[in-house]
């Protein structure tokens, strides 16, 4: 290879991997947690390969790179927009599943039997419930008392309990912060309870099993939530 195909193609790759850099970093600044580069590691996870957010991204400017010279570009506008063009082809090619909401409200009860009128429980019979159901799963309330070191007062949250084991989401809202307190329903069962707050770095605390309150230190932090992610699991 000549010397100066040598360098087109450093060019090339070097325009390639800019335009799937700013596409990655536009994509996280803009989407945080529905990022592609959270899909693909979310679909990582699911397959049982557990990862950072940065490999992920990494990943990504490589496969821009690649398929700019898969595509054959003959300039560095074309590179560019080969690279660039990543993130649609991913978004496209891995469906993103969100997790289900955290249980905000007391776990509901059997609703009461109204009083129908003489004329319904003539016509209509008596119903018979089915007594082989599973019954449903059993919730206590845990209460949160966030303890931001610059002591201002929180509004909202982004709250999300993880599996230790595999990292994968098991559930995941945004919630309203009152009086830097707020109160979710968890199972009896080992998790990691995971709170986002703008301006303050990612705080994490183990359940195990889930204690009916605690507190948690929250440390002022100027590296936005999204880019917080990519270092970690």
């Amino acid at each position: 290879m000549q010397r100066s195909d040598m360098t087109k193609n450093i060019c090339l790759g070097l325009s390639a991997a800019t335009g799937g850099v700013l596409a990655v970093l536009a994509d996280i600044a803009q989407k945080g947690e529905a990022s592609a580069v959270e899909h693909l590691r979310s679909g990582l996870v699911d397959v049982g390969l557990q990862t950072y957010g940065w490999v992920v991204a990494l990943g990504l400017v490589a496969l821009s790179v690649a398929l700019s010279f898969i595509l054959s570009a003959d300039s560095s506008k074309k590179a560019f927009s080969y690279g660039i063009s990543v993130i649609a082809i991913l978004m496209t090619g891995v469906p993103y599943s969100a997790p289900p909401g955290l249980s905000l409200a007391p776990p509901s009860t059997a609703p009461t039997a109204r009083d129908s009128g003489w004329w319904e429980r003539l016509m209509i019979p008596p119903q018979v419930l089915a007594q082989g159901g599973q019954p449903s799963e059993q919730k206590s309330p845990v209460n949160v008392h966030l303890q931001p070191d610059d002591k201002k007062q929180v509004t909202s949250a982004i709250v999300s309990l993880v599996d230790p084991g595999s990292g994968q989401v098991i559930a995941r809202s945004k919630v309203q912060v009152e009086s830097n307190q707020f109160t979710f329903y968890a199972s009896n069962r080992p998790c990691t309870l995971r709170v986002q707050v703008d301006g303050y770095a990612i705080a994490e605390r183990s359940l195990n099993p889930p204690p009916p309150s605690l507190t948690l230190p929250l440390s002022t932090s100027s590296v936005p939530l999204a880019f917080q992610r990519l270092f970690r699991k």
